[in-house]
């Protein structure tokens, strides 16, 4: 029991520190890749690596203002992996950065 009661405090922590987005666009130019919508209006351009795939109207968590590899996880408590090629404060230039 005291070993849960640790561990609670360290999932709520790393949620605090994520971003929070809302998933906008889906499969982008294929592959499973995704734009993402955060909180504080930047787009977010996701390449899918592995793991679970997004769909428009997902809410998801993770360091998506931080390029490379970062696992995001969708509402219901699924990961993935996604490389974040980039963030940017127009929707065209995200859509771009996956299509180029």
């Amino acid at each position: 029991m005291k070993k849960l009661l640790a561990i609670i405090p360290l999932f709520f922590t790393s949620l605090v520190f994520a971003d929070t987005g809302v998933v906008v666009k889906e499969d982008v130019c294929g592959s499973g890749n995704s734009i993402i919508e955060t909180t504080d209006s930047w787009y977010i351009a996701a390449e899918h690596y592995s793991g679970v795939y997004l769909y428009e109207g997902d809410v998801v968590y993770g360091k998506m203002k931080t390029y490379g590899v970062q696992i995001l996880t969708r509402k219901d408590g699924k990961e993935g992996q996604f490389y974040i090629e980039d963030y940017e404060s127009d929707i065209g230039d995200a859509y771009e950065e996956l299509c180029d």
